[in-house]
């Protein structure tokens, strides 16, 4: 029986009172978008976890918009801040990975320290960055011998890492345009670019599947 603008003065102060991360769920991604968007007006410790309306548009095209505020809101969770999550149907039907195996696949990495490249790449990969000759956009990376470019989800300018051998000699933050250093880094965290990631055992039960269709059973 509350109008709308009442049911987010319901939901903030039910989230002020309960001192704890709370998930609303919204019918539609419209109606989500709209009450998130009330809710900023109230809080800034409130997040949007997107997904499309339509199971066919899954199948067939992810939007990367949605995708990279659904990773941005992922890794806000990691902190032991509380939110209001704000959802619609098909994003409580997403199927995720635990809190324990998505804070175990971010990489994290430091100026001269030893780290192999090749399993560097592979890691990225497993995480969701795709390889492209230059790097443009959001999860992006680019090999060009001993340097990776990546631009992780939750850096506005792209990340050059370089290697000597086996250690990584800088770590530096550049301008996408002029290809010129920002500044330098000493560490980073590098977050998943996908919400599909798997644990090793389940690595190995994909890989034989009979196996695993007999475990299952």
């Amino acid at each position: 029986g509350l109008n709308k603008e009442l049911n987010i003065i319901y939901i903030y102060e039910y989230f002020i009172s309960k001192k704890e991360t709370i998930l609303v769920v919204i019918n539609s991604l419209y109606e989500a978008d709209d009450i998130y968007n009330r809710l900023l007006c109230y809080t800034d410790k409130v997040l949007f976890f997107p997904m499309d309306d339509f199971i066919a548009s899954e199948a067939t095209l992810i939007s990367p918009e949605l995708k990279i505020e659904r990773l941005n809101t992922l890794n806000k969770l990691l902190d032991k801040d509380n939110y209001i999550v704000v959802t619609n149907l098909m994003g409580v039907l997403r199927y995720l990975p635990s809190r324990e195996l998505y804070n175990e696949k971010v990489i994290k990495i430091a100026k001269n320290t030893e780290y192999d490249r090749e399993i560097l790449i592979s890691h990225l990969y497993d995480l969701g960055y795709e390889k492209v000759p230059i790097v443009t956009k959001t999860g992006e990376m680019a090999i060009r011998g001993y340097v990776i470019d990546i631009l992780p989800i939750d850096f506005e300018n792209p990340i050059r890492i370089e290697f000597w051998g086996d250690t990584i000699d800088s770590i530096r933050e550049f301008n996408i345009d002029t290809q010129l250093t920002e500044k330098e880094l000493s560490e980073i965290s590098i977050v998943p670019c996908s919400e599909m990631l798997v644990s090793t055992e389940e690595e190995i039960k994909q890989k034989d599947l009979p196996k695993y269709m007999e475990v299952a059973s």
